[in-house]
């Protein structure tokens, strides 16, 4: 049974099961609020749990700053196996028998990885190649030539280890395949290594100590209860600088006609969260050399 909610606008911070794709999981999502327009901002492999923000709405305006944010990661590699997908969902390529490392040695290694760096795609990604998807060309065997994209990892850390299996926690910016970076740790250990658990437990942006499951979602009987677990908007956007305007420029600036306000300088050509005389967000400007505010996204919340 689809529920039906009027405007349904905000985010929503899901704790995605292991299983699922995104997609699969934004669907179910749309389906029990009975939501016309929302999206995921930022996959998550089948076999990963955590943070999946979806954004209805207005609240898709936005969506590019979450995607944007740097992410932090639980990951559980598991040492000696090398498989097709990089994960333990694959078959496996390469196996050999597990040597123990000293765990100094895996901590001064992993320094290593801290910073920028180039990193190649894996065939099993939602990259599109001419079109096509490359986990498509995958599952036929096939290995697309494709091009390497900047990275950073800001930290990473041993937090657990044991037999064969290490626990990390990663914050790496967007675009990071944890895949990639497990095997290439495992390459610099002079063995093989692929995910053996995955889990996303925060975004910059965001407060993610609270996130709702698709249990507690599937359980609730009543569209208002629903609606209580969106957040609002603009909380994906708390880090731009925030100016108010009056009713009068409310009206021009929802209408997208430019507005001249008193500003400082160091405002000049950022994006500005724009907030009116009820201290309600009414959208996203910048202000130009001429010291004009020029709408960016406006917001239409009634």
């Amino acid at each position: 049974m689809i529920r039906k909610i009027n405007k349904i606008n905000g985010i929503l911070l899901l704790d995605k099961p292991s299983g699922l794709t995104s997609n699969k999981t934004l669907q179910i999502i749309k389906k029990l609020f009975g939501a016309e327009k929302a999206g995921h901002t930022g996959s998550l492999d089948p076999i990963a749990t955590g943070v999946l923000p979806i954004c209805f709405g207005q609240a898709t305006k936005v969506s590019k700053y979450l995607i944007e944010s740097s992410k932090t990661y639980q990951v559980i590699a598991k040492l000696g196996i090398k498989t097709t997908t990089g994960d333990r969902e694959g078959s496996v390529l390469v196996e050999e028998r597990f040597k123990r490392i000293k765990q100094e040695k895996i901590e001064e290694n992993l320094k290593i990885f801290i910073g920028k760096s180039e990193q190649l795609p894996p065939m099993f990604s939602a990259i599109k190649v001419d079109g096509i998807r490359l986990y498509k060309h995958a599952r036929k065997g096939l290995i697309v030539e494709r091009k390497k994209r900047q990275i950073v990892v800001h930290d990473i850390s041993l937090k657990n280890y044991k037999n064969d299996l290490l626990e990390l926690i990663i914050h790496c910016s967007k675009g990071t395949y944890i895949r990639t970076l497990v095997e290439d740790i495992g390459s610099q250990l002079d063995t093989y290594a692929h995910v053996f658990e995955l889990r996303r437990i925060s975004i910059d942006l965001l407060d993610c100590q609270s996130l709702v499951t698709l249990e507690q979602l599937e359980n609730t009987n009543i569209n208002q209860e629903l609606h209580r677990y969106l957040l609002p908007l603009d909380l994906a956007i708390q880090s731009l600088p925030k100016i108010r305007i009056s009713k009068e420029y409310q009206s021009r600036f929802s209408q997208g006609q430019k507005i001249k306000l008193p500003h400082e300088d160091i405002l000049l050509n950022k994006s500005i969260r724009i907030y009116n005389h009820k201290d309600q967000i009414v959208g996203l400007g910048c202000i130009e050399n001429d010291g004009l505010l020029k709408p960016i996204r406006v917001f239409n919340l009634n």
